[in-house]
C-alpha cells in the first residue's frame, strides 16, 4: 500500500448556479453554503474537485455536492477563490443526470493534513497548488 501525503482545505462552498442558470446576488448572499473538506483529484485525464465530510456514525466520507469536473480558477482573494467547472446531477441507475456549468465560491476556513492510501489510477493534487497549477492541471 502506497501512502500519499495530501493537504485538503476545509472550506465553505456557495454555488452560483442552479441547473446551469446563474442565481441572483441576493440568493447567493443569503445562501449559508456547505461546509466540508475540499479535495482535488485526477482520474485518468479528468480533474475533479469535491466537497466531502466525515459521517459521524461510521467515519465514512460522504460527498456533500456533486463533483466539479475540469475546475478552472477564475479569481483568488485573501480568504478564498472562485472556480468554474461542470457538475453532473444524479440521474437514474441506467441514465446519468444532466451536466451543467457551475461556479463555486470557496471561502477557506482551515487546513487539514491527511495521510491516506493512494487509489490506483487516481492522483491527488495539493489544494495548496498555485493558481497557475490549478488552471493547467499540474
Amino acid at each position: 500500500m502506497i501512502l500519499e501525503y495530501t493537504v485538503f482545505m476545509y472550506s465553505i462552498i456557495r454555488q452560483f448556479r442552479t441547473d446551469g442558470i446563474r442565481r441572483t446576488e441576493a440568493e447567493i448572499a443569503a445562501d449559508a453554503g456547505f461546509a466540508g473538506i475540499v479535495g482535488m483529484s485526477l482520474a485518468g485525464t479528468t480533474r475533479q474537485m469535491t466537497l466531502s465530510a466525515h459521517n459521524t456514525e461510521d467515519g465514512a466520507t460522504v460527498l456533500l455536492l456533486p463533483p466539479l469536473y475540469e475546475p478552472q480558477l477564475l479569481s483568488m482573494h485573501a480568504d478564498g477563490m472562485i472556480v468554474r467547472g461542470w457538475q453532473r446531477l444524479s440521474g437514474s441507475k441506467t441514465t446519468p443526470g444532466p451536466t451543467y456549468l457551475q461556479e463555486w465560491l470557496l471561502t477557506f476556513v482551515g487546513q487539514q493534513a491527511l495521510q491516506r492510501p493512494a487509489v490506483q489510477g487516481v492522483r491527488e493534487l495539493s489544494s495548496m497548488a498555485s493558481p497557475l497549477q490549478l488552471m493547467q492541471g499540474e
